[in-house]
């Protein structure tokens, strides 16, 4: 869960000479973002929200440094988790989450299953049942234990579904899209975002009509690496459409019929 801490703490036990000193420098600093965000851990409200966006966005200007970004490549995924893992403090503030009613975090997000037995033989002893499942950087979701025959297999059926991207481009967005369907094949009450930092798809793409429930670009950019301020009112409506999506009905047609509209 805790997906950018680890990622430091492996690059402590593994870099050596100048490499292992500026990892020190990042540990120091990460470890004062997270006093920061344990001290507003029990308050869920905007001012609450507020502050974690401004330490989010202190953390993101320490760790975006040129001197950080030369020596710790993409590939490091060093900086790429930030918002992986604040995604978890900030969901973390969720009653249903503190009440350890759903799990939240990285997940292999369930899309579909399949029964493919090798041949005639094999299928008379087993129903060859086949999971399919979808990595996802950050989910709210429920472990269910599905039996069949003599076979038993857990799958994690997500309720919200989040791919985090530093910078979304068209590439990436494509391959979102297609994955958002799988995911909602699974369960079709599921709310896909992108959450990016900036989004340089280009304005001819209108993703409007695809399966993702909206793609939130922090700092309503599409110049990669800009330093424009991350926008509290994004991670607002973020936070906000989580709760209010977990707090809602998913499914009530006689409701529905009485109020003469029967697709919300």
């Amino acid at each position: 869960m805790l997906i950018h801490k680890s990622n430091i703490e492996g690059k402590l036990k593994k870099e050596k000479g100048e490499n292992l000193e500026l990892i020190k420098e990042i540990k120091i600093k990460y470890d004062e973002w997270i006093n920061k965000i344990n001290l507003l851990q029990d308050r869920v409200d905007e001012d609450s929200i507020k502050k974690n966006v401004e330490d989010l966005s202190e953390y993101k200007d320490f760790i975006d440094q040129p001197k950080f970004k030369k020596t710790f490549s993409a590939q490091t995924k060093l900086h790429s988790t930030v918002l992986e893992e604040f995604m978890y403090h900030l969901l973390n503030k969720l009653t249903v989450i503190k009440k350890g009613q759903f799990n939240l975090g990285p997940v292999k997000a369930y899309s579909n299953l399949f029964f493919a037995p090798k041949n005639l033989d094999s299928f008379v002893k087993e129903s060859g049942l086949t999971i399919n499942e979808k990595d996802q950087d950050c989910a709210i979701s429920k472990e269910i234990l599905i039996k069949v025959n003599n076979e038993e297999k857990k799958i994690n059926i997500p309720i919200i579904s989040i791919e985090n991207k530093t910078f979304l481009d068209k590439t990436m967005l494509d391959g979102s899209i297609a994955t958002a369907s799988k995911i909602k094949s699974g369960n079709p009450y599921c709310l896909f975002f992108i959450v990016c930092e900036t989004y340089e798809v280009g304005k001819q793409v209108d993703p409007q009509y695809t399966d993702i429930d909206q793609i939130y670009s922090l700092r309503k950019s599409d110049k990669r690496g800009s330093r424009d301020p991350i926008q509290v009112e994004i991670v607002l409506d973020l936070f906000n459409r989580v709760k209010k999506h977990l707090d809602s009905d998913w499914s009530n047609v006689s409701e529905n019929i009485k109020s003469g509209k029967i697709i919300k």
